[in-house]
């Protein structure tokens, strides 16, 4: 498996993918409408002999400023339990840090994402149109997090 970011070349290729692994067409149509909208800021693929078995997006909040949403995660039901998501994840979230976000938000099973330094904890506060319960962030830089204004606002493709 080879993980390498995303190029034009892979968006056709991504909704059939994305929609096997959510047995639904909704996040692929996410994907593209985050695409269109420009708020894809982090974006990988996992490939195995040129095929795209994996998928990564973040994209950036509307507020709190300079942070991102992890969503979504898609894996080719086939390869399911290889590690092909956590090391999406992993990337993609070494990528937000190198870059200078200050966390990263993903609405999730709180188990999963905490393998990943994901904390509810970090959350708790944050107004969100969402399940606050399964709502994390992975926080790069304490001291701007704490200045945050407390409200989630996705993108409109949200």
């Amino acid at each position: 498996m080879f993980v390498r970011p995303a190029t034009s070349r892979d968006f056709p290729k991504l909704p059939p993918l994305i929609e096997a692994a959510f047995a639904r067409h909704d996040e692929a149509v996410l994907v593209q409408e985050l695409r269109e909208s420009g708020a894809i800021e982090i974006e990988f693929v996992a490939t195995d002999r040129e095929k795209i078995v994996g998928h990564v997006v973040m994209s950036r909040l509307v507020s709190p400023p300079n942070c991102l949403a992890l969503a979504p995660v898609s894996v080719d039901p086939e390869r399911h339990h290889k590690g092909i998501g956590s090391t999406l994840i992993k990337i993609a979230n070494e990528a937000a840090e190198e870059a200078g976000w200050t966390a990263v938000f993903v609405l999730g099973d709180p188990g999963y994402y905490s393998r990943f330094g994901y904390e509810t904890e970090d959350a708790e506060g944050f107004e969100t149109p969402y399940s606050s319960r399964h709502t994390a962030a992975l926080v790069f830089d304490e001291t701007v997090f704490r200045t945050l204004e407390p409200e989630l606002i996705y993108p409109l493709a949200f």
